[in-house]
This record gives structure tokens, sequence and C-alpha cells, in this order.
């Protein structure tokens, strides 16, 4: 039987015959949280005059997995900015935090600690986005006060659908907000397109396309539209990933009649080889600006490793499950697919201490992880009643959020970097 890694690379081939997308697609997604957080920090919204700001923020909160929402009618009064309350009534809520806020030349909030019944902060996020960006800061400046850690709900997702009958579909690369809304198509083709990634100033994706009836890998300007290929060399050209300096793309390479993985320049010129063996090398993700994780099977069984883009081979990263593939890195987190047996589940593993998540519920087309800009939250591709859907989970695997097409798959999302 085919193995996870070498089934990958037959991917757009499954994709040519519409095995895996049919069906007629819109570019809005029906968006559905399923699972809640219990034992969270407790905090409650109260509902801001006039917007859906509360609701969007609470939606944020409740997806990353850390809290829990409380019903602001448990505040027993009623909760205004900058206006004195009753905390003993606040203490009876369960809520350990209450923001309050008002819209109007921007998006003013504060932040009140229910134990002591302080305003622990305020902010005021400036008018020079749309409303539901302001939401999502919002939820941002909530996320990193209470965290620590830096929020990621004011960034992007790129994602692949597909529409038409099998073998004459229309494929469309699409950017969305994180949480799925205001999705736009800035790539239309009737060829395979594949492998988003970002570039890190959230300015430009690299993907792979069959334009040239063979496997390329493009790099798109998502400000002008135009796009230039990057690499056609003769085989597979696949997988692309950029480098955090933004000075260079990884990606796996056959031209030599074996997948390994290559680094180029994205002002273009020759690829230059990392890995050298005789395995399926591919999936590269990169750690930092000088090392990279990948997908190699050098071992019988895809796992993933670890080189520095010096060149040479790697040394082995995973050993627990049958089979490790399609790496995101974000600091020490790792995202990948886990195989046992023929399911697959995506796992966030701390590659330092090597303690591991399973994020997902399981079946046999978990795959495509793609991790948030913090860490927080991981997107992946699955299957929902036979379609094609992505799947947010929290890093810590309490909270999910599905995203489907109205009408047939959509897949391969990769998250943005923080915006500007």
């Amino acid at each position: 039987m085919m193995n996870k890694t070498k089934s990958r690379l037959f991917l757009l081939i499954l994709l040519i015959s519409g095995l895996l997308l049919s069906a007629a697609v819109r570019a809005e997604l029906v968006i559905r949280i399923t699972d809640g957080v219990k034992d969270g920090i407790p905090i409650m919204i109260i509902p801001f005059p006039g917007s859906r700001t509360a609701t969007i923020i609470e939606d944020d909160l409740q997806r990353s997995g850390r809290f829990t929402l409380i019903d602001p009618a448990r505040a027993n009064q009623p909760l205004l900015f900058g206006r004195p309350f009753e905390n003993r009534l606040l203490r009876s809520s369960g809520a350990d935090y209450v923001v309050v806020g008002r819209p109007g030349n921007g998006l003013e909030f504060e932040i009140i600690n229910v134990a002591s019944g302080e305003r622990i902060a305020t902010y005021n996020v400036p008018p020079g986005v749309n409303p539901r960006r302001r939401a999502h800061q919002a939820a941002d400046l909530i996320f990193e006060r209470l965290t620590g850690v830096k929020g990621a709900f004011d960034t992007q997702i790129a994602y692949i659908s597909a529409s038409g009958p099998a073998g004459n579909q229309t494929y469309r690369m699409i950017v969305a907000e994180a949480d799925g809304y205001n999705p736009r198509t800035v790539l239309t083709s009737d060829k395979p397109i594949m492998s988003p990634t970002w570039s890190p100033d959230g300015r430009r994706l690299a993907y792979v396309s069959f334009e040239s009836n063979r496997s390329a890998i493009y790099i798109q300007d998502l400000n002008t539209g135009n796009a230039y290929p990057l690499s056609n060399q003769g085989g597979m050209n696949g997988a692309p990933a950029w480098s955090p300096d933004g000075s260079k793309i990884a990606m796996s390479l056959s031209q030599d009649g074996n997948a390994d993985i290559y680094v180029i320049s994205t002002n273009g010129g020759e690829p230059r080889r990392i890995t050298t063996t005789r395995a399926i090398d591919t999936e590269p993700s990169w750690a930092n600006v000088n090392t990279l994780i990948y997908t190699s099977d050098q071992g019988g069984r895809p796992q993933l490793y670890r080189t520095s883009i010096a060149g040479g081979n790697g040394s082995r990263l995973t050993f627990n499950g049958s089979e490790n593939s399609a790496p995101s890195v974000v600091g020490n987190s790792v995202a990948m697919v886990r195989m046992n047996g023929n399911f697959s589940r995506i796992a966030v593993m701390n590659a330092a201490t090597k303690a591991t998540v399973m994020v997902s519920q399981g079946g046999r087309y978990d795959e495509s992880p793609s991790l948030a800009p913090n860490g927080s939250m991981v997107i992946y591709s699955t299957e929902e009643n036979g379609r094609g859907v992505l799947a947010v989970s929290s890093s810590n695997g309490k909270a999910r959020q599905f995203l489907s097409a109205q009408e047939g798959h959509v897949r391969d999302a990769a998250w943005s970097p923080y915006l500007n």
C-alpha cells in the first residue's frame, strides 16, 4: 500500500481526476463552531452598543481554546464604558474578567478584573480599518493581556476551492479573514492549484500550479495580482515554503529523478539542493532562517527530520506514530499529520520536550496543517459527509471550528503572518 508521503506526491493526479474536488462552489464559507471550553479563563464580553463587535470578540476568544464565555446577563446590572458598577454583583457572575466597550471614532474598550474591581487595561483601536478587523484587533489585545501571548485573530488564511464536474473543474485560490469571513478570489484557473504559502510580509503567495500542464511553483503579488514562475524544473515542483526573512523558498523537486529538498532565491536563479538521500524528501517548513524541518521516508516510513540549509542529511525528529508528515512550525510548536493505521490526526508537538497534543478528531483525510503565527491555533483539511472542508482547532485541542463551502470542496489552507 502506498504510504502517506508517496500518496501526497500523487495528490495532483487525484485533483485532476476529480476524486477530491467536484460540484459547484461559491466563495462564501459556512462557519460552525462545534466545541466550547469549560475550563478556560472565565470572561464576559458586554455587548457593544449598535454593533456586532462583542459577538466577533467572543467567537475569536472561544476558538482559541483558552477562554470560557460567561453570559452577560449574569452581570445583574447594566455595564457601560467608564461608568461605576457594583463589583459585588459581578463577583457572583462567575467571570474573572469583564470587557466593556463602545464604538465611536474607532473602538474603545476596557478590561475589568472582577476579583479586585479594577480596570486593568483601557484600549482605543483606531478607525483605520473596517469594523470586523477592529473587533479582531480588540480580541488580539484581550488575548495578549490575559495570556501573555500575542493574539493572532487579525490575520488571514489562503485556501483552494474547486468547482465543476470531474475533469472540468475551475480552481480558485481564495484569501479570507482568519475566521473565514470576507473571502476574495485572488486567482482563478482551469488547471489545478495547490499548496499556497505566505511571504513573511503577507503581501505575496507562493503556490503550485499546472498552468503549463506540469507542476510549477509561482509567486503572486496580492496587491497587483501579477504572478511569475519561480521554479519550473523537470519532474515534480512542489511544497513551497517561504523563509522567515523572505529571501528564499524551500521546495521539493524531483529534477534528478528523486524527490529532494531544494532552496531557491525568491528572485529566481538555480535551486540549491539540500538533501541528498535516496528517500523521498518533501514538505519542508522553516524552523528558523537556518533550519528546515521536512518529511522523509529514509527510515522506511515517513517521519519528520531536521537539517541545516547548509545541506546534508537530516536528524530524525519524530518517533511516535506509524507515520508523521506535513510539518508546520512556529517557534517550538510543530503541527503535523500523524498516521496510525489508515487513520490520520493532526498533532501539535513541542519540539523541545516532544510533548504532543492530538487536536483533530481523526479520519482518513485530516491533512495539510498550518499553524497561526502565535502557534495558538492550527487550520487543516478534513472531510465531512464526503466533502472537503477546513477545520480550525486550538493547539490545546479544546476548541474547534469548521469552514465549508456552500457547495463543493475547500482544502490546502495556509495561515498568514501577522498583518501590518
